[in-house]
This record gives C-alpha cells, sequence and structure tokens, in this order.
C-alpha cells in the first residue's frame, strides 16, 4: 500500500512540476512579447489604437498569422509573389505594430503592401512605387477610414533609389499621412532620430532605467555605452536639431514566418524594430485625439521622453498619450 501511495506521490509531484513549468514558459513568453513602457495600462484603460488606420510596406506577409490576422483588413502585392517565401521581416513588424500580444496598437486596423525582395528597379524605386499606391488608395476610403500612419521599416541610399523613395515620402506627408522609415534622420517635422534600446539581463520591460544601448552597437564601435550616447544626443548642425527618440527593440518575440502560431525570438533588434513601435505611440496619440495634425503628433512623441540613468531619452508612450489628451487642435 505505501510503495502504491508513493507512486501516486511521486507522479503528483511530477505532474506539478510540469505544469508549474509550462506555466512558467509561458509567462516568460508572454514576457517577451511585451512592448514594455506602459503599454499594457494603456491598452487595459482603452488606448490600444482602436479606430485609426495604419499601413506597412514590406516584404511578403504570412497573412493568417493569428498574432496580427484580425488587424489586417487589406493585402496587397506589388507584384505576384508566388516564388518568393514568406519574410521573416514582415510579420515581425507587423507584430510589433499591431500584435495582439507583442503590439504597441493592437486595436488598430492594418493595411499591408508587399515589395519583391527583388527586381529590375532599385529597391527605393519599387519602395516608391507601393507609397504612390497607399496614397492613391487611401484617398478612395471613407474620410474616417483613411490611412493616417505609414511605418517602413528600411531606407535607401542614392544609388538605391533613395531619391525617389524620398519624394513619395513627402507626397505620403503632403496627402495627410505620417510616415515614419528607418532612414536617417526619420522625414519628420519635428526631425526625430530613433535609436534601439536593449533590456538588460532580467530588467523589468516597464522600467526606463532598464534600457540600455545593446551589447552589439557598444562590441561594434569599440565605444563605451555613455560615448555612443553623447555622440548620438549631439547630432545635428545649425539647420537641422534632431530629437533623440530611444525604443525597446530587444530581445523580442514575435510572430515568425513559419506558421500560423508559431513565434520567433530574436536577441538584438534594429531600426527595423524601433520603427513600428514609434509608429504604434503615435496610433495611440491619434486615437485619444484624431485632430491633431500631422507635426503636433510628432511634436508629442519628440517632447515627451524619459532619460533614464544611462542617459537614453526613452520613448514614453504614457507620457506622450496624457499630451495628446489636454492638447488642442
Amino acid at each position: 500500500m505505501k510503495k502504491h501511495v508513493s507512486k501516486f506521490l511521486a507522479l503528483a509531484v511530477v505532474a506539478v512540476l510540469v505544469f508549474l513549468g509550462i506555466r512558467m514558459s509561458l509567462h516568460k513568453s508572454k514576457t517577451q512579447m511585451y512592448p514594455g513602457l506602459g503599454v499594457e495600462s494603456l491598452h487595459t484603460s482603452g488606448i490600444d489604437g482602436t479606430g485609426v488606420s495604419v499601413a506597412i510596406i514590406d516584404q511578403k506577409l504570412l497573412v493568417s498569422h493569428h498574432e496580427y490576422a484580425a488587424n489586417l483588413v487589406y493585402y496587397e502585392e506589388q507584384l505576384p509573389l508566388d516564388d518568393e517565401p514568406n519574410s521573416m521581416h514582415g510579420p515581425a513588424v507587423s507584430s510589433i505594430l499591431v500584435g495582439k500580444n507583442c503590439g504597441v496598437a493592437p486595436g488598430a486596423d492594418l493595411y499591408y503592401w508587399a515589395v519583391p525582395v527583388c527586381g529590375v528597379e532599385p529597391s527605393g524605386v519599387r519602395y516608391a512605387s507601393a507609397i504612390n499606391d497607399v496614397i492613391r488608395f487611401n484617398a478612395s476610403l471613407p474620410k474616417e477610414r483613411r490611412i493616417r500612419i505609414l511605418s517602413i521599416s528600411t531606407g535607401f541610399s542614392t544609388e538605391d533609389g533613395g531619391v525617389e523613395f524620398a519624394d513619395a515620402v513627402q507626397k505620403a506627408w503632403d496627402s495627410g499621412i505620417i510616415v515614419f522609415t528607418s532612414s536617417f534622420p526619420y522625414f519628420t517635422d519635428p526631425v526625430i532620430a530613433v535609436y534601439g534600446a536593449a533590456l538588460k539581463e532580467r530588467g523589468s520591460r516597464d522600467r526606463v532605467d532598464d534600457y540600455i544601448v545593446p551589447p552589439a552597437i557598444v562590441e561594434h564601435r569599440g565605444q563605451s555605452a555613455d560615448a555612443i550616447v553623447r555622440m548620438r544626443h549631439q547630432l545635428g548642425d545649425d539647420q537641422t536639431s534632431y530629437k533623440p527618440v530611444w525604443v525597446p527593440i530587444e530581445p523580442r518575440l514575435l510572430a515568425s514566418s513559419r506558421g500560423t502560431k508559431k513565434y520567433e525570438r530574436f536577441s538584438t533588434g534594429g531600426d527595423s524594430w524601433a520603427t513600428p513601435y514609434v509608429a504604434g505611440v503615435a496610433t495611440l496619440i491619434l486615437q485619444v485625439n484624431p485632430g491633431l495634425s500631422n507635426k503636433q503628433v510628432v511634436q508629442i512623441i519628440a517632447d515627451n521622453t524619459i532619460e533614464n540613468m544611462g542617459g537614453l531619452k526613452m520613448i514614453s508612450p504614457q507620457q506622450a498619450v496624457t499630451k495628446a489628451m489636454r492638447e488642442t487642435q
């Protein structure tokens, strides 16, 4: 009898440990999906981008991934992309902008234009063509559903179609669309310089002081983190003053292109991950005050940063939303 009881207890202990392990694993996964910096409290209060239309131009998307499929209201491929695989890039940036677990603005409607990776024309020209398509399409939408924000996680040199790309971005701004790209500096007014920050080991995603210059950047540049921060914050000239804005980019668990319920861990991020984060904060701002001008939205983002112990001027979604609520149009 005692042997049976002991065996039962042993099995029960194993079952409990497995259950706790699964729960801890799920909790860790959810934590790595979370964008951080207090956005969860905003979502809980109903500020999640609902009612705002946003767009992404990127590579071929796995449209049915459950992280963002419910948000995707329109998808267009610039050319037939049957011969191209689903990109890892598209699901990741879509996750950060509108993902239900990963997103800064999980209530927003997403419009997506997929651009081929390769083509006869330079990449910047292909993206410029997609921007022009967004502008034309947007003009056909009812005013209340029009795209207010466009996120493009790339940038181009002059040799790669950068002039055409910049011209198209300006046309989008002129049409009323706020455009965030990975170009440096951003094509914004005021001009903001967005940098990616890493969460330090065992840090809290909601604690501003737990973000640091990504170790890979420090290693690559061969400079101290303090030196990198000083250099980046001093950028500018007599004509242009850049507003530095640091956002969380790594590590992150984001939607994967390998399956509709699969996720992928990115130990390093970059400008590609920073761009949709900033676009997500702009989306929250427009939800609480849709009458703001493009310039007002960017100004609010630029002005509402918190300098942490490492000198990084971290974006503050909560402060930005509070400021937007009080801003007159």
